[in-house]
């Protein structure tokens, strides 16, 4: 069995990629930080080391010089996934690949991981790749051209300041037939529920100009009956008075949830339609 180390400090992100990489087979190490990621790369000799490069304690510029100044690392594949300064330097200092988080789905930075660590084994990288295309996606191969059966489910807004986050649950969601507005800020939010309605609100706990629940009470009393879920990356809690005060339909914390919120959203929708008819 393949290992690959994992060395990201975002929560969300460790869940796609461990889970990814799990299903492909691989035995799947974290490390949340540059100190710990070095002393498990040399511990396990992993087969393959995905690297973010803005970490704490050791940032992965130095984790990069020190895995290739080890003899026993020189060849092994180290893809660099980070919208850092640093990505040139990256480049110079020996990464297989590096790659461009806002430019790059998670499930992008995998296909690439698991193409390099091919490369490295002499089978061509494009290669890699196509083949890499449908496990990636969730699902199994289908032949080129074959029409997608889903229903329109609805516009949905999504507030996420973290663009590969941003990216991650937009694209769930659009795979799960809805529209999708994604922001990074409530004032942005609001300027968007100016233009239109929506039918249904996906807020993060919170953003860099305010909290999810603040924007939720300013959402519900403009649209009493709309769904307004929030959520949590971090897991913070809210008590169930907080989230009825805010006028918040649901609060996810589990990242399966959080990264598949379509089922949910389709249920909440239905039922607001309901109330709606009663009201």
């Amino acid at each position: 069995m393949k290992t690959i180390v994992i060395v990201e400090d975002h929560p969300v992100l460790i869940s796609i990629y461990r889970n990814k990489f799990l299903a492909a087979g691989f035995q799947v190490e974290i490390a949340s930080d540059g100190e710990s990621g070095l002393e498990l790369i040399n511990r396990i000799r992993p087969d393959l080391i995905m690297l973010d490069l803005a970490m704490p304690k050791i940032n992965g510029i130095e984790v990069l010089k020190r895995v290739r100044a080890n003899p026993l690392f020189q060849s092994t594949p180290v893809v660099v996934f980070s919208d850092s300064a640093w990505t040139q330097q990256a480049w110079r200092e020996g990464a297989t690949l590096v790659l461009s988080k806002s430019g790059h789905s998670p499930s992008e930075v995998v296909e690439f991981g698991l193409g390099a660590l091919q490369a490295a084994e002499g089978r061509p990288l494009e290669a890699s790749l196509a083949t890499n295309l449908a496990f990636l996606a969730g699902g199994s191969v289908s032949s080129p051209g074959a029409p997608e059966n889903h229903l329109p489910q609805g516009h949905v807004l999504l507030v996420e300041d973290h663009n590969e986050v941003r990216t991650t649950i937009s694209a769930a969601l659009e795979l799960a037939g809805f529209e999708v507005t994604g922001v990074a800020s409530h004032a942005t939010a609001l300027d968007q529920t100016a233009v239109r309605e929506f039918e249904a609100y996906l807020l993060n706990r919170i953003c860099p100009d305010g909290l999810g629940l603040a924007l939720s009470r300013q959402l519900r009393q403009r649209y009493p009956f709309t769904p307004i879920v929030l959520y949590s990356t971090l897991a913070l809690p809210i008590t169930a008075e907080q989230r009825l005060t805010a006028g918040a339909t649901a609060y996810l914390t589990e990242a399966g949830d959080i990264l598949k919120p379509g089922g949910i959203l389709v249920q909440l929708i239905a039922e607001a339609k309901t109330a709606l008819s009663y009201a």
